[in-house]
């Protein structure tokens, strides 16, 4: 890409171009014996380049007056008690201390947010607004004598009931398989977050035999009720805009049984024993000599991705999860090419030291630009894009490694980290476009070439 094409990008990025003239200069300064300068000030005007905007979002219209019930909820539960405890009323001091932990952490999660969020973004976060509500509820009610644990534990069973009613009673109904799959994925993600709520409430707690601990089992079950209610709603929003629906949970089990086992045998390509210095070695490299260097990190950090992609495809499978395990299949398999690509390009000698800031900001606009480009890619835009909310994230880690409380300032382990950050997500975001055509692809041959 031209230097051009780059000081555009810089400057979409949110810094203009002259902005960031001082960060070739400044390394220019360095005399060729002391080697690369990186100056802190350049590596943190890289960061200032900004990430990219990929909020996450779902094909189907969320309705505002739900986020506001959902809001209200959350209000009313805060509302209905004290901002703080008496001593007369509740003696004990570390009960009165949780109770105004949890009140605080309900009023910032209700707060008016200064970020830019999705109204799927507002539809996920109210279950930590309704269940930090919940918490502080939980906890007063049962100080004054109003609520107990059984009566919490009751609500509980009433509500992994309804979990598994609604997960049972749900089939992956909708028009177009790249919409489709994308909508079942989130509503997928919802329920698990529903059970998983409930069953951290049974095996971890900060209290025990307390009020607090009543607290701790209401916002739990809170939770898992939001979480209820937006997969519900994702789920008929979505149905309504469908006037003649497909049944695609068939295609999604088959399909995501299909690919999980060819990934798996692509996996089973790279050694099993000795982790991922012995995945690394499996491709001619001396690992010895790619230490400490941005070449191992990004290896590291792509094949790792190969692993989680995996994971989720066969819990998916497991849990009946069927969108889930497919979108599982489609991070390993983008991961496990950009592996591939980061293989021929540290053997063709790329990523083996940090010459300069300038290196380092010109990784991030080559993150940037593949980001773009992927998601300006007209076909299957939905499952790209759900894709790339992920790997656009890793940008973001990569600008986190040059906050002033990370390293010091001019700690080589910062660039270095942050740049291989940049190169994994560029190498994913160039995948996985061709990706998202393999797995619709071989979906659409499941169902015979209809409805992709």
């Amino acid at each position: 890409m031209s230097r051009t094409r780059r000081d555009v990008l810089a400057s979409l990025a949110g810094v203009g171009v002259a902005g960031l003239a001082g960060c070739t200069a400044l390394d220019a300064g360095a005399s060729e014996s002391d080697g690369p300068t990186l100056d802190p000030a350049a590596l943190r005007a890289v960061r200032q380049l900004g990430s990219p905007a990929f909020p996450a979002r779902v094909p189907a219209p969320i309705a505002e007056p739900y986020l506001e019930r959902g809001r209200g909820r959350a209000r009313e539960f805060l509302d209905s008690v004290p901002e703080t405890m008496s001593p007369g009323e509740v003696p004990n001091e570390g009960v009165r201390n949780a109770y105004a932990e949890a009140y605080a952490d309900a009023a910032a999660a209700l707060a008016p947010s200064d970020t830019d969020e999705s109204p799927f973004e507002a539809l996920r976060g109210l279950r930590y607004a309704r269940g930090a509500a919940a918490m502080a509820k939980g906890t007063y009610d049962a100080a004054v004598g109003d609520l107990t644990e059984a009566d919490v534990r009751d609500e509980a069973a009433a509500v992994r009931a309804d979990v598994e009613s609604f997960r049972f009673g749900t089939r992956s109904l909708g028009d177009e398989a790249d919409r489709a799959l994308v909508v079942y994925e989130a509503v997928e993600s919802l329920v698990a977050a529903a059970v998983r709520s409930l069953d951290n409430a049974d095996e971890y707690g900060r209290y025990a035999d307390s009020a607090p601990r009543v607290g701790e089992l209401l916002d739990a079950v809170e939770s898992a009720r939001a979480s209820l209610d937006g997969a519900r709603h994702v789920r008929d929003r979505y149905l309504a805009t469908v006037a003649d629906p497909i049944d695609f949970t068939d295609a999604f089990e088959s399909t995501a049984s299909s690919l999980a086992g060819v990934i798996e045998d692509r996996r089973a390509e790279y050694p099993e024993e000795g982790g991922l210095e012995a995945v690394i070695e499996g491709e001619g490299l001396d690992t010895e000599a790619l230490e400490s260097t941005p070449a191992k990190d990004l290896l590291v950090e792509a094949f790792v991705e190969v692993e989680r992609g995996l994971r989720d495809a066969r819990d998916g499978l497991r849990s009946g999860r069927f969108a889930t395990a497919l979108v599982g299949a489609h991070t390993a398999e983008t991961h496990r090419r950009a592996f591939e690509d980061a293989v021929t390009a540290v053997k063709r000698g790329r990523y083996e030291s940090v010459e300069s800031a300038a290196a380092v900001r010109d990784a991030k606009l080559g993150a940037l630009e593949a980001l773009e480009a992927a998601r300006s890619n007209g076909s299957n835009p939905h499952l790209t894009r759900r894709a790339l909310v992920d790997i656009a994230y890793m940008v973001g880690r990569g600008d986190d490694y040059f906050r002033d409380d990370y390293y010091d300032d001019g700690d080589p382990r910062a660039a270095r980290n942050a740049l291989a950050q940049y190169a994994t997500a560029e190498f994913a975001a160039r995948e996985t476009p061709d990706v998202s055509a393999w797995v619709l692809g071989t979906l659409a041959a499941e169902r015979g070439g209809v409805g992709r």
